[in-house]
């Protein structure tokens, strides 16, 4: 560790930056990526229920999208060198206050005990059909 003379900041060596890819057929989408890692802090976009097939959504209801979002971000911090339980804030986009409950249901689902802190906003998203949006923020370790 160094102190700089002219400030009193201290030089400390930078954490390592990576980042983990969209999966394929959803990389073209968007100029993003799907989480970047720095130490153990990782940070994912929010993740939405989308066929990269069709471009259409998978599934019809809330609880249904949350549930295939809750798998995105399990696969995408296993990519990271994490899991689920390592979640300590979720962000959730909801196209109707109404569908809330649908969204605890599978939100208990994923995280049956100690969930994450959460944070839910009723917004409108970007693509018809679509009726939720999940950013997840996890510590490893």
């Amino acid at each position: 560790m160094v102190i700089g003379a002219r400030t009193g900041s201290v030089d400390r060596p930078r954490a390592t930056r990576t980042t983990v890819p969209l999966p394929p057929g959803l990389a073209g989408l968007a100029p993003i990526s799907a989480a970047v890692r720095v130490g153990d802090l990782v940070v994912l976009s929010g993740c939405i229920a989308l066929d990269p097939a069709t471009g259409r959504p998978r599934g019809s209801t809330t609880v249904s999208q949350a549930r295939d979002i809750f798998g995105q971000i399990a696969e995408v911090l296993g990519r990271a060198g994490g899991r689920l339980a390592d979640v300590v804030r979720c962000v959730c986009y909801l196209t109707e206050a109404a569908a809330a409950p649908e969204l605890d249901v599978a939100f208990r689902e994923a995280f049956p005990v100690d969930p994450p802190a959460r944070t839910t906003v009723v917004c409108v998203l970007l693509r018809p059909g679509l009726l939720v949006e999940i950013e997840a923020t996890a510590v490893l370790g």
